[in-house]
């Protein structure tokens, strides 16, 4: 009697055992040791795209051999369906617009008033589509040619917004770097003495932290810079435009490993050499690069 108890109660452990399945003792603790794996390593989400434009009177070589005011750059990159904050930084001491009917844009930048310090503007929109997209400065503009030829040319007043699937694998930054860009403290020169410096347009900007960024530098300056990050691993070398009118474009991806402040700097002579206020103030050929989730 007693041995067919004993029998029983060992076939029901048995059978209930079965039915527990992975709530056994020793499956538990692995399967929520995963759940807090997968949690803790979840993929970085874009929730914010930072694009910079400059705006520079009467900087940009025409066909016709005379400067002409121009956008920097004109055609830039996006995601579909992330939000994408614009600054333009308006150098030229009079109005400019970014006017795109496709995504409710019409953006007015007031021009400056002091040489060297521009007026900012910033604006969000969404794109919703991917495709090329037109945009145009709609304010009369381009006077000091005597023609208004930046208003209805590619590559001046004119530009392209191209917008690409969201693959959650990659951001897009554009910067712009111009010889004696941003006003500042005297300094002497071979033709006597200027408050102008070499400087980024912007020195700092915005990245989301793990996700590779395609950083586009467009260079106005025939001297060649750098972005050095030693805390980043970055030495990227961007080379000077070959003649003044002209622009040079500097293309990298680089991935930020996590949210932080990184200071970068030009390791290159520039400015008037290395000790030069450029190459020792932030603004100007320092800044940092702010890794934000």
């Amino acid at each position: 009697m007693k041995k067919s108890i004993i029998s029983s109660v060992a076939v029901m452990s048995t059978i209930s055992m079965a039915a527990l399945g992975a709530f056994s003792v020793g499956t538990l603790p692995v399967q929520a040791a995963q759940v807090h794996h997968t949690a803790k390593h979840a993929a970085p989400k874009l929730k914010l795209q930072h694009i910079y434009l400059t705006i520079m009177p009467g900087s940009h070589l025409g066909p016709d051999g005379k400067m002409h005011d121009s956008y920097s750059p004109t055609d830039f990159t996006v995601v579909q369906g992330v939000p994408v904050q614009v600054t333009i930084y308006n150098y030229d001491g009079g109005p400019h617009s970014f006017t795109c009917p496709t995504f409710g844009l019409n953006v007015v930048i007031p021009g400056t008033s002091k040489n060297g310090v521009p007026n900012v503007k910033t604006f969000t929109f969404t794109p919703q589509n991917t495709g090329s997209f037109m945009w145009q400065c709609e304010l009369q503009c381009d006077g000091g040619s005597g023609t208004d030829f930046s208003m209805w040319n590619d590559g001046y007043m004119v530009g392209t917004v191209k917008v690409v699937p969201n693959n959650g694998n990659e951001q897009f930054v554009t910067l712009t770097v111009q010889g004696g860009l941003d006003y500042g403290p005297t300094k002497k020169t071979k033709h006597g003495t200027s408050n102008m410096h070499d400087a980024f347009s912007p020195a700092s900007f915005t990245v989301t932290p793990g996700i590779p960024v395609h950083l586009s530098v467009y260079n106005w300056d025939t001297g060649d810079h750098s972005i050095t990050s030693s805390a980043l691993g970055l030495n990227l070398m961007i080379k000077g435009a070959d003649k003044a009118g002209d622009v040079k474009a500097n293309n990298f991806t680089f991935t930020v490993p996590k949210a932080g402040k990184y200071k970068w700097q030009c390791e290159i002579k520039c400015d008037g050499g290395m000790t030069s206020y450029s190459m020792t103030h932030v603004g100007y050929m320092e800044g940092y690069i702010n890794a934000v989730n």
